[in-house]
């Protein structure tokens, strides 16, 4: 027989013994409690446990219970419907949105060639031929320029006849 060794122990309600070594288990066995079941007896080892199943009970569902999820369904599924709607009627503006600024910005190009074009065609020598040789005009002299001093403003007013 092996020898087990009883040790005290201080805890706050006072001393208690407690025993080291293998045989711990043999010295504290618990007296098997029996059940007053009718059925046969059935032997649990200490690695099984029992499972107690409760019963549950079904409670019927109302009529206005379910016609109150009827219409909650039904509901989801129109807002789900109307915003699936709305989400392919946006991509759709979206598209036309880019295509109409795709478009605007061919015209802006075609606008700044076709300036080009008409200036590159604008012979300068050939106006200044025309204005001094069939409309008389001619470069205005130092005494016809007159200087004005701006304020700030964007136009100038003119109170009084210019000389000449």
């Amino acid at each position: 027989m092996q020898s087990v060794k009883a040790n005290k122990r201080k805890t706050s309600k006072g001393q208690a013994v407690y025993v080291s070594g293998t045989a711990a288990h043999q010295l504290y066995e618990e007296p098997v409690r029996k059940k007053p079941n009718k059925s046969p007896k059935k032997v649990n080892s200490p690695k099984q446990k029992t499972v107690v199943k409760k019963e549950t009970t079904v409670l019927p569902l109302s009529i206005m219970s379910v016609f109150v999820l009827t219409v909650a369904a039904v509901l989801t599924l129109v807002i789900c419907v109307q915003y699936v709607q709305l989400q392919t009627e946006l991509m759709v503006h979206l598209k036309n949105i880019n295509k109409l600024e795709t478009e605007l910005n061919d015209l802006f190009i075609l606008n700044n060639e076709t300036d080009k074009r008409i200036n590159s065609f604008v012979d300068l020598d050939y106006i200044y031929q025309v204005a001094t040789q069939e409309l008389g005009m001619r470069y205005a002299d130092k005494n016809q320029i007159y200087r004005y001093n701006n304020s700030g403003s964007e136009y100038v007013r003119q109170y009084k006849e210019i000389p000449e």
